[in-house]
């Protein structure tokens, strides 16, 4: 199949592969979501930065994956903050260290520490959640609605 044309040969890219495999799971769409909003936020404030501000800027981007996790768990289940404890806490913590965050590491979307248990963003942060926030929109209204004239087992309804 030496004639295939380029524009079907770009959907093979390795980086967007990376990017898709990346984002497949929800909780790791989540995490993107939460660290890059915290990065976002502080970096509207500040125009110009010295090397020292850039630093503290960086450790306000630091979130430990403990509080990381309650704000995954308070996201999922709609519950306040205050009440995301429990089985469903230790659910989210573990499979933050176990896979998630070591995946995203991976990839350069976050720097995770695992000594010290915290999460901050990387260099492909901003390519992964541009990704996730332009695609999930549409996907949600076509595929939701495809899936809604189909069963779980591919037959039609």
């Amino acid at each position: 199949m030496e004639d295939i044309p380029p524009q079907v040969t770009q959907f093979t890219a390795q980086s967007l592969s990376a990017i898709h495999h990346g984002l497949r799971s929800s909780r790791r769409r989540l995490v993107i979501g939460l660290v890059s909003y915290r990065a976002l936020s502080s970096f509207n404030r500040d125009t110009q930065i010295d090397e020292a501000q850039a630093q503290r800027m960086e450790s306000e981007y630091l979130i430990s994956v403990s509080q990381l996790a309650r704000e995954v768990v308070s996201i999922e289940d709609d519950v306040p903050l205050s009440h995301a404890t429990g089985d469903a806490y230790h659910n989210a913590y573990t499979t933050l260290i176990q896979t998630h965050l070591p995946k995203l590491d991976s990839l350069g979307a976050i720097k995770y520490d695992d000594d010290r248990k915290q999460v901050g963003p990387d260099q492909n942060l901003l390519a992964m959640a541009m990704v996730a926030t332009t695609t999930s929109p549409v996907a949600q209204i076509l595929f939701h609605n495809a899936l809604s004239d189909h069963d779980l087992g591919g037959r039609q309804s």
